[in-house]
């Protein structure tokens, strides 16, 4: 569609025509020069807003000639999912970035083009950047231009549809908000940069420091609703996996937050001027990375969330380098103007605690970012492959007892001296969280270093909420501050708590028939519900305390993904969350036969067999990922007379999110024995047996369901909104300062 990408090619010309402009009237005070650059801005402004437009009415109008309509959307879309396929591909996101980034310019003209012309010169270079990836990658080729067996004029009758995964509510929301919060990393790198060609170092950062809040914030509350949509929609039972995707949005949220602390601390004591600088550059930089990493298709064999192939890689890596080596030139060129005052007189200072969570988090951000980039790193040296999960987690335990530390301690401090101010404070904290530990201990907290987290977090939102509540009329920022604290102190209360007491056990349900785990519940799986729009729902009964409680969960082969796609029942109690997600299903004509339970070193009789279970062999699906569980059994038969023992050895691999069980024979007998699920905590195995006389009139369906109790996960969602609540706050407030 030419109209289109003229658009976007005007925009990025006038883009160019705005940054020579502002960097001009820098030089020279030339108030036409300001004058042109705020009409440029204006006319790339126009350029973006009518292609974004442009886009949304052709997505509207089904126009499947244009290759992105018809890759993402199809006639079957209701409206919400319909608009959200306008950030459902690369150039719909990239549109998306710079629809936001563009909107940061007018809010900054208003107040810094006269003032700081430098820092709209610099927010233009990131605008043109993604004005020529746009122009690389259009959002408006037609389908012809794309695929080649498309003759010209071609019009598909519908379109590809939308990913069923990405059909769900938090599509609509989820990334917009993450989307803002990306784009607003240009506006602090913009301030560092502007200051360190100016050679001034202290007032961009009273300027930048409401943008910092509202990085943090934004990107903080959109790593958060990913977080929320994985718990509920995707039925793993877990709401961060460490997957690099997920890290791209986590490194520059970790380094804006070290910024933000190291900014406060600027401003009362004039120190970390160079840190600051340096993490303001860095948290840009670490965006354009991670947008680098999941748009490339590096990857692809590593990450659920990734782009595939895009053909962007050499202009992504360009930027990379690009941007990087700007920042390091005028770094390294102003470094030695950029002088700071000793901030800190002894260790038990506010500012030096404070600093201990800027490094907290800096580390954090530094290994997370090797972790995420091990593809890349590993591929150099030969194959490439990806860290575990438990990387992160080992690397992060030490790391989140220094944050609690400086969380906690810090506001009892006094600044410039070692001295602790608020001894009250500090013993209140102390105390309540000495006594609400030694509960959490005997109701079931284990290990040491859960004990001593669970200490520290209340520790910390005692503390802090104190002085939240003497802040409210003194200074309202700063109560904000002390609030988000709070409520990270409880996220990591709901963390510790919904792992350390989670409980979960995979059961088989023959259809009709209440089946009691372990838990205590009572399930039974009633049938399936046909939906309009194909996703079918799995109906169960459930029993719980002698409530019965009608659950439904999404469970339905999808032709785009070609395998089943889970999206779980959960249920919010006031202590815990009742989560059942199915695994599998077994059709009738597939399950006749009966079904025994064994623990370790059990034996039963079924049908002239013994079956003795002597325990799960743990390892690796071949040469894949998959996790696989065999269940080592020995069945015993009769031969003639004489009792005769096998060892048999069925499978149960999970992967691809999916359980699937092989079947074993007996030998000289005819019957099949499969996995129909396991209880890891309890030791014991669910298996199927088939016999040669089953009577395939009394099969029945089998659905594979996971049941799980979340104890306490509320606390986590609860500090979430604590944490953000307080950001608002703060940010309300300070903006409201400024403008002043």
């Amino acid at each position: 569609m030419i109209i289109g990408k003229a658009s976007i090619i005007v925009a990025l010309v006038a883009a160019v025509v705005a940054a020579i402009s502002y960097w001009r009237y820098y030089q020279r005070q030339d108030e036409s020069m300001l004058k042109m650059a705020n009409i440029s801005y204006g006319i790339m402004f126009a350029g973006v807003l009518f292609a974004s437009a442009l886009l949304m009415s052709q997505i509207l109008a089904h126009n499947f000639q244009l290759n992105y309509v018809y890759s993402y959307s199809s006639r079957e879309l209701s409206l919400r999912y319909l608009i959200s396929t306008f950030w459902a591909g690369q150039e719909g996101t990239f549109l998306l970035w710079l629809i936001f980034s563009s909107i940061y310019g007018v809010i900054l003209i208003a107040r810094f083009a006269k003032k700081n012309p430098l820092v709209l010169f610099f927010l233009l270079l990131s605008q043109a950047y993604i004005l020529i990836i746009l122009i690389k990658k259009s959002p408006f080729a037609m389908i012809w231009d794309v695929h080649a067996n498309a003759p010209f004029g071609f019009t598909p009758r519908d379109g590809a549809g939308l990913n069923p995964l990405l059909e769900n509510p938090w599509m609509v929301i989820h990334p917009p908000v993450l989307f803002m919060g990306y784009s607003s990393t240009a506006v602090p790198f913009a301030f560092a940069m502007s200051a360190m060609v100016r050679k001034e170092f202290r007032s961009w950062v009273r300027d930048a420091f409401p943008w910092t809040v509202y990085t943090v914030l934004i990107l903080g509350t959109g790593i958060m609703l990913g977080g929320y949509w994985a718990y509920v929609t995707l039925g793993w039972g877990g709401y961060w996996g460490w997957d690099p995707v997920e890290n791209s949005s986590l490194i520059p949220w970790l380094l804006s937050t070290a910024l933000l602390h190291g900014m406060i601390i600027q401003k009362r004591q004039d120190g970390l001027v160079k840190t600051n600088l340096a993490l303001a550059g860095l948290a840009f930089i670490a965006m354009l990375w991670g947008s680098f990493l999941t748009r490339s298709g590096v990857l692809t064999d590593f990450s659920v969330h990734s782009f595939g192939e895009s053909g962007l890689n050499l202009y992504l890596s360009f930027f990379v380098l690009l941007f990087a080596g700007l920042f390091l030139f005028l770094f390294v060129r102003s470094a030695r103007y950029a002088k700071g005052k000793k901030f800190a007189e002894g260790i038990f200072s506010r500012e030096s605690f404070m600093f201990f969570g800027v490094i907290a988090l800096l580390l954090s951000a530094i290994l997370t970012f090797v972790g995420t980039s091990s593809p890349i790193f590993t591929s150099l040296l030969g194959k490439a492959s990806n860290v575990s999960t438990s990387y992160y987690v080992t690397i992060h335990r030490p790391i989140a007892i220094l944050i609690l530390l400086s969380l906690g301690i810090a506001p009892v401090l006094a600044w410039k001296v070692s001295e602790f101010r608020d001894r009250g404070n500090l013993v209140r904290g102390l105390s309540i969280a000495i006594v609400l530990t030694a509960i959490a201990t005997f109701l079931g907290l284990k290990t040491p270093l859960t004990i001593f987290l669970f200490f520290l977090s209340v520790f910390v939102i005692v503390v802090n909420l104190t002085v939240a509540f003497r802040m409210i009329k003194k200074s309202p920022a700063q109560m904000g501050g002390y609030l988000a604290h709070a409520g990270v102190g409880l996220m990591i209360i709901g963390i510790i708590t919904s792992t350390a007491y989670d409980r979960s056990e995979k059961i088989t349900l023959p259809k009709g028939e209440y089946r009691t785990t372990s838990l205590g519940y009572q399930v039974k799986f009633v049938g399936f519900r046909p939906m309009p729009n194909g996703k079918d729902r799995v109906r169960l009964d459930v029993k719980v305390n002698g409530r019965e409680i009608p659950a439904e969960a999404e469970f339905y082969f999808s032709d785009y993904t070609n395998s089943y796609m889970v999206s779980p029942f959960v249920k919010a109690e006031p202590f815990k969350d009742i989560y059942i997600a199915p695994v599998s299903f077994i059709p009738a004509k597939k399950t006749s036969g009966g079904h025994l339970t064994l623990h370790k070193g059990e034996s039963k009789n079924y049908k002239g067999m013994k079956i003795t279970f002597n325990q799960f062999i743990v390892g690796q699906h071949g040469d894949s990922p998959a996790m696989m569980v065999t269940a080592d059994l020995t069945v015993t038969v009769d031969e003639g007379g004489r009792q005769k023992s096998y060892p048999l050895d069925p499978q149960y691999i999970y992967e691809n999110g999916k359980f699937r069980s092989t079947e074993v024979e007996v030998p000289g007998n005819g019957a099949v024995i499969r996995i129909a699920g396991i209880n890891a905590s309890e030791g014991s195995v669910h298996l199927d047996i088939i016999t040669a006389d089953d009577n395939p009139g009394d099969a029945v369906d089998l659905l594979g369901v996971e049941v799980s109790e979340k104890p306490f996960i509320g606390i986590l969602w609860l500090g979430t909104i604590i944490a953000i609540l307080g950001l608002a706050i703060s940010l309300y407030f300070r903006a409201k300062r400024q403008s002043a």
